[in-house]
């Protein structure tokens, strides 16, 4: 016992042995690839959804490319070929002044109410200076002639069998586009809140976005070549407004996809260089 005594002594003298260095030191950065590459999907769905709002199922943007397509000049030479034959020479009628008119029709093809007038300031101006020019003098009675012709072959362009044929199937690609965005903004939510609850919002939003964006590009970039052939079997007016439209807003998207590449990899420059500091 004396023995054993005299041991527990000696061991309760001798000092604490000294905790390891890694035990001390804080728990190295774990990383979540799991939750960037679920942001990067996030962004690539928000991205299409929201483009495809604000450009292709947008009737003001639309009207505006197909204002300098084929479709709309059609229709822009008729209203200068209208006014000619009441002594304005010279095309007036450009495809800006155009454009309010043919977002009418557009409006009328997307499902969406269209408003009842459009202001006819900028084509009663433009057909007064030219009108001018020529020596002849423009009535509010003509101005106003020619803006009902405006509306109502804006109108007549957009309501032929063809077209009305193709409304119903954009207008269910409208419709998903917009039940998509809702879903996304919801799941987004949920991942704000969640990647904050790890603390891992910035680490996850850098890689997220440049992979989002890297997404977009490419997914963007194969809608643009495929476009012609995924649309179904319409004529050939429809096919070329559809595939002009199309690609003007898929151009805006891929734009928007190589932008967060840029901020993706500015996010993840900063966080890393945050880090070491």
């Amino acid at each position: 016992m004396s023995e054993n005594t005299r041991m527990a002594r000696y061991h309760s003298a001798e000092p604490e042995t000294p905790q390891r260095p890694e035990e001390n030191a804080p728990q190295p950065y774990q990383r979540r690839p799991a939750l960037a590459r679920w942001v990067a999907i996030l962004v690539l769905l928000f991205t299409i959804t929201i483009g495809l709002k604000i450009t292709v199922f947008n009737a003001n943007y639309t009207a505006g490319v197909v204002s300098r397509s084929n479709v709309g000049q059609k229709v822009i030479n008729q209203l200068n070929n209208k006014l000619e034959s009441l002594g304005v020479n010279g095309s007036p009628v450009t495809s800006g002044i155009a454009q309010p008119y043919l977002a009418q029709g557009i409006a009328q093809l997307y499902g969406d109410t269209a408003t009842t007038t459009v202001d006819e300031t900028e084509l009663a101006t433009a057909i007064s200076t030219q009108a001018q020019t020529v020596g002849v003098t423009a009535s509010t009675a003509m101005t106003t002639a020619i803006a009902k012709e405006a509306q109502k072959l804006a109108k007549a362009t957009f309501a032929t069998p063809a077209m009305t044929q193709a409304a119903l199937k954009i207008q269910k690609a409208k419709t998903a586009d917009f039940w998509l965005l809702i879903a996304t903004v919801l799941l987004t939510i949920v991942t704000v809140f969640y990647a904050f609850s790890v603390h891992h919002v910035m680490a996850s939003l850098g890689p997220g976005l440049a992979l989002g964006g890297l997404l977009t590009a490419i997914v963007g970039a194969a809608g643009y070549f495929l476009l012609p052939t995924l649309i179904p079997t319409a004529g050939a007016t429809v096919t070329s407004l559809v595939t002009t439209v199309g690609r003007s807003g898929i151009a805006v998207i891929i734009f928007a996809g190589g932008v967060e590449i840029v901020l993706g990899l500015l996010i993840m420059l900063g966080h890393h260089t945050f880090r070491k500091d």
